[in-house]
């Protein structure tokens, strides 16, 4: 099955748009734009790739991350209510 990052590269992806990368052994997270990232990787590369070659932003974990978009307009709590 290929997923987001073997599908697109980054320059498909907004400049502005958010991406996350939660590292898989301590659980940090950071958050880069897509123009953040390009300045450091080329607008034809994967967000797979970057994936690989990024690491948790910890000193002393330097661990794998997972990388995801962040959806935020898909995290808002129900606002609603009973009368």
């Amino acid at each position: 099955m290929v997923g987001w990052t073997d599908e697109y590269q980054l320059l498909d992806l907004e400049p502005d748009k958010v991406v996350g990368f939660m590292c898989k052994k301590c659980g940090s997270y950071k958050a880069y734009t897509v123009k953040e990232l390009l300045e450091d990787f080329d607008r034809q590369d994967y967000p797979s790739k970057v994936e690989a070659e990024l690491r948790c932003i910890q000193s002393r974990c330097r661990g794998p991350v997972r990388i995801e978009l962040n959806h935020g307009h898909l995290n808002e709590q129900f606002q609603g209510g009973l009368p």
